[in-house]
């Protein structure tokens, strides 16, 4: 265990938890179920499970409305960010403009607001899995520039997904 790392991290200002498989799964599954923002970054088995509890029936998967990624889309995104997804996503319309915001929008705001390095760190993680829950986003028309997050007289959800590779997985649920 690499405690020099675990220090770094807590002088952030986070924490770091190791325990048991199915202690962690609880703890992400209550922040689900409870709407508690957090990242979890785990090994890909506790990831797949966590992911199958949440959403394997068919009472929780039709409410989050995913779609799967398009071969065009995913097209795109190797094209203009060398990414290379497969997976689902929510995608939202812009009230304003009508654009779609999807996983491309999703990347290239991404890269905005964290810059590139960044992002392509997370999607470059080869034997780790990132789960967010319930994150607070700022979800911007990439078209107009229309904050849709604050556009609409109800809450619009997180732009949600789910992409997975060999070895890893990155979603945001909710």
């Amino acid at each position: 265990m690499d405690l020099g790392a675990i220090e770094t991290i807590v002088k952030q200002g986070k924490t770091v938890i190791t325990t048991e498989d199915a202690a962690i799964i609880d703890v992400a599954i209550k922040a689900l179920e409870q709407g508690h923002t957090a990242t979890f970054y785990l090994k890909d088995s506790l990831f797949t499970e966590i992911i199958r509890r949440r959403y394997a029936t068919q009472e929780r998967a039709i409410p989050v409305n995913m779609e799967p990624l398009s071969p065009e889309e995913a097209e795109r995104i190797k094209k203009d960010f060398n990414i290379e997804l497969d997976g689902f996503s929510t995608k939202e319309a812009c009230l304003r403009c009508q654009s779609i915001y999807g996983t491309y929008e999703f990347i290239r705001q991404g890269i905005k607001e964290h810059g590139e390095e960044a992002v392509r760190a997370v999607f470059s993680l080869k034997h780790v899995s990132v789960l967010q829950t319930h994150p607070r986003q700022h979800i911007i028309c990439q078209n107009c520039g229309l904050a849709l997050t604050l556009a609409r007289a109800v809450v619009v959800e997180p732009h949600s997904y789910l992409y997975r590779s060999e070895n890893h997985g990155y979603a945001c649920c909710r």
